[in-house]
């Protein structure tokens, strides 16, 4: 399978102009840094790191057919969005679109389309990111051309649908989305814990890593909070209208109740 992604780029701090945004990179580069398993995602273990992603094939580099950045700072309507675009996009399957302006996203299904994609990735972590006009109004044009669309807040939240078949494939072979993993217990002591899926920041791995030989007489939400808060988790504290909480703790919430599902399957 191959993606497309489409992010900011960095931005240099200086005087905004007046009229325009400034679109942060900071999740894009984690994301393409656990994709491609660059060494630096998870620094969480210092000196103590054994490696603990080894066991697991993380480099999909040769999957990544490119990565097109945007400028950081862009103005607030953008009335020509396909100047900022790629004249064709190369061939993919799934198009991952990273803090992407509206105007820009809205003129991206056709040449999705276009390219041979299935598909269009836009996750949210941060409330600003996409408003629901521009979701439904994406949703539309994305049905009117055939292309799946998910637009998960977090990303850590995107689950497997009938309604999406490709964004399905996408999540079995990135091995990304609502993370999973599987634990081993022998006489209390959690033993080893395997990751199925992953957050797509690769927090998950930590997280799963930590919780070996802690009993589960412990605070094991405590364990998960410690680590995932420190990997860290990098999505908004900012109050979400439609969450009714901050997307950082929809992606904490997730962490504590699949450690539990996991630890309930073996007792």
């Amino acid at each position: 399978m191959k993606i497309f992604i489409i992010c900011p780029d960095k931005w240099v701090p200086k005087e905004v102009a007046p009229f325009h945004s400034v679109f942060d990179d900071g999740y894009a580069k984690k994301l393409i840094k656990h994709l491609t398993n660059e060494p630096s995602v998870c620094t969480g273990c210092g000196d103590e790191c054994v490696n603990c992603r080894k066991n697991y094939h993380l480099n999909f580099s040769e999957d990544i057919v490119g990565i097109h950045k945007l400028p950081a700072e862009l103005l607030y309507y953008i009335d020509d969005p396909e100047k900022y675009l790629p004249a064709e996009l190369p061939p993919h399957d799934i198009l991952l679109a990273i803090n992407v302006h509206e105007d820009i996203l809205l003129a991206l299904p056709k040449a999705v389309k276009k390219a041979g994609a299935k598909g269009i990735i836009a996750p949210i972590e941060h409330p600003d990111w996409l408003t629901r006009w521009a979701r439904n109004k994406i949703k539309q044009i994305c049905a009117g051309l055939k292309l799946e669309c998910a637009f998960p807040k977090p990303f850590c939240s995107l689950e497997k649908n009938e309604v999406h078949p490709h964004i399905n494939k996408f999540i079995n072979y990135f091995r990304v989305g609502k993370p999973e993993i599987e634990i081993e217990i022998k006489n209390g002591v959690i033993k080893n814990a395997k990751v199925i899926i992953s957050a797509p920041c690769g927090a998950t791995y930590f997280v799963a890593h930590k919780l070996i030989g802690k009993k589960l007489n412990e605070n094991i939400d405590g364990v998960v909070a410690k680590y995932w808060h420190s990997y860290p988790c990098i999505a908004s504290m900012k109050m979400d209208p439609e969450l009714g909480d901050t997307i950082l703790h929809k992606g904490g919430y997730t962490h504590y109740n699949i450690v539990h599902k996991a630890i309930e399957k073996v007792r």
